[in-house]
């Protein structure tokens, strides 16, 4: 359910701290030169941390004095209510309509987001056994101690524990009229069960560290009670069936080696503006919320390979690299070069490839940043349209390409280790620029074209930006471009000086999913019929349309299975909401390197830079 209108991010707004009863008052107040600002989504969720910003600054705004060095003390705080009536409100993680009778205690030791830790019944709990144990795996890996998950032999015995919620007799503190049980004394929180429905009071205070004294008055924050996260929605792995005559027994064969890859735009929060998205609740925009629904998404999807785009800078290093380093995974970015100022300092979104550490080993990176590379484009064309061509063609989209080989211990076909080639990519934006957009695809491809000279077999996964049938997408399934575009397209003529040829077999994932042998007539409506892509991989109440792919060389890879598309009725407004947390779908396929590509594989040395 939505919270109060009123909810949203923390302010010091004096009603709110006379609300809980802050120990600072008007008299007291008057005597401090500075106060606390402090940040943070007021509608907490259940598993979501919470990591306020705070900063001090001066009370009088005409004044620019400087803070001594200093370090903040925070206390976080639980309304009490009674045990009784907090009990029905922990729900089942498979079926949230019921509420839960048992908790998975192996996730509790192996501090496993408590969202997927909850079950209704034994039965529930064995139906999910299959995919949760992987959660398990995942998590002991990381853990630096000998801490053991459950198995499949002794998970009965050892993984229900019946849950009641304590009713002990806390310490409780009067604040505001109201009687509060603390619950932590760090910076950040993470809301637990016992939390669910009761409202959290962060107090925070600025403290000088040579004098030990107050800077400013204590300052205090009331949320709204804490809510249950919204239901779970799966989706299913597809299988590929290929069609008669066009059957390769070989990439299907126990030679085979088989992994998965996936691309989604995550929504920096750089962009994730609430009156750009006003049909979703300010709560579920918070990035609080967003990164780990997020998170629990891509965990889920258990994926080999992760191509992800929109991955603010700042964002990487404090949350998504330490959380997916403990689920197994290594990380390559790259980020744009123009920065802004964020509460988290100078940062810009990029793109970040993971890859299962275990599986596969890195070879080659390259980072390929489009304006770079515009000026022989530039130099080519008339003096008078040069500089309105920089203008136009600079823009510091990137691309990441990484080329990963498979590890020796893992099962590979006749003891060769094969190698793969995976570019991840962000396209220019603007609908405007269709010459910058053919301009930057170009560029990569001509690029990777070079590679698989090698028999490297490539996988181009991204946010093209690009309309399918567009000149850029027909430009990558169709190995080139027969005609120059049209000047509405291209109005400097840009283009007449690009390679508009390359020899990569390239196939859209979806699109040889679509055209495969056994589609269900209701996985059909999901498509276009006219070009087999997605009828849309992008949903705002703005623009629904497809703009992101997963390309592969059909010579040397087997697409086995596809990860299943979304409804459009079933987006509702748009995303991102409380269900999906990007304005982008993700996209997944599975794949089979059969053994003859392997063996073909060329031993010829990787160029060092093929777009040199």
């Amino acid at each position: 359910m939505d919270p109060p209108q009123d909810s949203g991010v923390g302010s010091s707004s004096s009603s709110q701290k006379s609300d809980v009863g802050s120990s600072s008052s008007s008299s007291s107040q008057s005597a401090f030169t500075f106060k606390l600002l402090v940040e943070f989504s007021t509608t907490p969720v259940l598993g979501c941390r919470i990591d306020p910003a705070i900063r001090v600054a001066n009370i009088d705004y005409a004044t620019i004095d400087v803070p001594p060095k200093h370090e903040f003390t925070c206390r976080w705080y639980r309304e009490y209510i009674s045990s009784s009536s907090q009990r029905g409100s922990i729900r089942c993680s498979v079926h949230p309509d019921t509420s839960a009778s048992f908790r998975c205690s192996s996730c509790e030791m192996l501090k496993l987001p408590v969202k997927g830790s909850y079950y209704c019944s034994k039965e529930c709990y064995n139906e999910a056994w299959k995919k949760h144990k992987v959660c398990h795996r995942r998590a002991q890996q990381s853990l630096p101690d000998n801490r053991q998950a459950a198995t499949d032999s002794d998970y009965i015995s050892l993984v229900f524990n019946e849950f009641s919620v304590p009713d002990k007799s806390p310490k409780l503190e009067q604040k505001g009229g109201k009687e509060w049980v603390e619950v932590c004394s760090s910076n950040s929180y993470v809301p637990t069960v016992d939390d669910i429905g009761c409202c959290l009071m962060l107090e925070s205070i600025a403290v000088d560290c040579s004098s030990g004294l107050h800077l400013c008055p204590i300052h205090s924050i009331v949320t709204v009670p804490v809510l249950y996260p919204p239901a779970h929605r799966p989706r299913s792995i597809l299988e590929c069936v290929r069609k008669s005559g066009d059957f390769d027994l070989k990439a299907h064969s126990s030679n085979g080696v088989k992994f998965s890859v996936l691309s989604y735009n995550l929504l920096a929060n750089l962009y994730a503006i609430p009156s750009k998205y006003r049909e979703c609740p300010e709560w579920a925009l918070s990035w609080e919320y967003r990164r780990q629904n997020l998170l629990n998404e891509i965990i889920e999807y258990d994926a080999d390979i992760l191509c992800l785009q929109e991955v603010q800078s700042s964002h990487l290093d404090n949350f998504f690299k330490p959380e997916l380093t403990k689920c197994g995974y290594s990380v390559i970015y790259k980020r744009r070069r123009n920065q802004v100022f964020t509460r988290d300092g100078h940062c810009m979104d990029g793109c970040a490839t993971f890859y299962r550490r275990d599986v596969f080993k890195e070879i080659e990176r390259y980072e390929l940043e489009f304006e770079s590379s515009v000026m022989r484009v530039i130099e080519a064309l008339e003096p008078k349209q040069r500089n309105e061509a920089s203008d136009r063609l600079k823009k510091d989209n990137v691309a990441l390409i990484v080329i990963l080989e498979k590890l020796e211990n893992v099962d590979t076909s006749d003891g060769i280790n094969p190698r793969i080639c995976v570019a991840n990519t962000h396209i220019f934006a603007n609908p405007s620029h269709p010459d910058v957009k053919l301009f930057q695809v170009v560029e990569l491809i001509t690029g990777l074209d070079k590679i698989a000279e090698l028999k490297i077999p490539v996988l181009v996964c991204g946010d093209f930006n690009s309309l399918p049938l567009s000149e850029p997408h027909r430009f990558i399934r169709a190995c080139g471009l027969n005609n120059l575009p049209d000047k509405d397209i291209d109005p400097l003529g840009i283009c007449q000086h690009l390679k508009l040829n390359h020899s990569l077999p390239l196939t859209s994932a979806y699109a040889c999913f679509f055209n495969s042998d056994g589609i269900e007539e209701e996985q059909r409506k999901k498509f276009n019929s006219e070009n087999g892509e997605p009828l849309f991989t992008h949903c705002t109440s703005r623009f629904t349309g497809t703009l992101d792919y997963i390309f592969y060389t059909g010579d040397s890879l087997t697409l086995n299975g596809v990860l299943e598309l979304l409804r459009r009725e079933d987006m509702g407004y748009g995303i991102p909401s409380p269900y999906w947390s990007s304005d982008h779908i993700a996209l997944m396929a599975i794949f089979v390197l059969n053994s003859t590509s392997c063996q073909q594989q060329c031993s010829r040395e990787i160029p060092a830079n093929p777009w040199q």
